[in-house]
């Protein structure tokens, strides 16, 4: 530990611009530099915390310049009060196997806690147009323009979660669910063609183009954590952690 703060010590020192290093000799600053290549001879280990620290923090910038996106963009589906004490952001695809385990864990927080946690719901449908073994084209952008116009007649949690538990979606699938949950299919379609929702929907694939850590869906932030993939067990953890009083 000592030799790791002297090392420390010694990188802030050479660290400062020419002009602030007046007063360390030549012989001092080849000490110095010898300290710091003995050291990370013998603890090679240290380049790779630090690489990760800076990967890290890279995470964690990426994320704090992209805030008011993430948070306070009024076309955002929330459930649950504005004054909430927990926020959780979900950026998901409805053709995402992980993003449909993690549903049921989703729903029943909502239920289990309506007033202390708010959820903001972001459609990202990075699966769209993949080719499927049986030769079609996987149609996330049209499912998530489908749960955007149903916001429209009021019934958005309800068609997520519908969607989320469907297998196999296409055309004629969406408008199954749609009637199933008592939508007006026609308007829905009419409002699926909504320029805004087409909108909305590329903003927030490029806003999760700028998340350094978002690696696929799922992706949540809870409080000041974020978890890439379907770990329920985790997400409980960082939940039960910001509600904490």
């Amino acid at each position: 530990m000592k030799a790791l703060k002297t090392l420390m010590l010694a990188t802030t020192v050479l660290a400062f611009p020419a002009c602030s290093q007046a007063d360390v000799s030549t012989t001092d600053r080849e000490t110095i530099e010898k300290i710091v290549y003995e050291y990370l001879m013998e603890n090679p280990e240290v380049i790779f915390e630090v690489q990760a620290a800076y990967e890290v923090k890279q995470d964690q910038d990426s994320i704090n310049s992209a805030k008011m996106s993430i948070y306070s963009d009024k076309r955002d589906i929330v459930i649950g009060p504005d004054d909430a004490k927990v926020t959780i952001v979900e950026f998901f695809d409805y053709n995402c196997t992980f993003c449909k385990r993690s549903t049921d864990w989703l729903i029943e927080t909502i239920e289990k806690h309506p007033n202390d946690v708010r959820v903001i719901f972001k459609e990202l449908p990075i699966l769209d147009g993949r080719t499927k073994r049986d030769g079609t084209k996987v149609i996330s952008r049209k499912a998530a323009k489908a749960a955007l116009a149903a916001n429209k007649q009021g019934k958005y949690l309800e068609m997520h979660t519908a969607l989320m538990a469907a297998p196999g979606l296409n055309d004629a699938r969406l408008d199954e669910i749609a009637a199933s949950i008592g939508l007006d299919v026609k308007k829905m379609r009419a409002d699926m063609q909504d320029p805004e929702i087409a909108e909305y929907i590329e903003d927030t694939m490029i806003l999760g183009q700028r998340l350094r850590p978002m690696t696929g869906t799922p992706f949540f932030m809870i409080g000041d954590e974020f978890l890439a993939g379907a770990d329920v067990q985790r997400l409980e953890q960082m939940l039960q952690t910001a509600l904490k009083p």
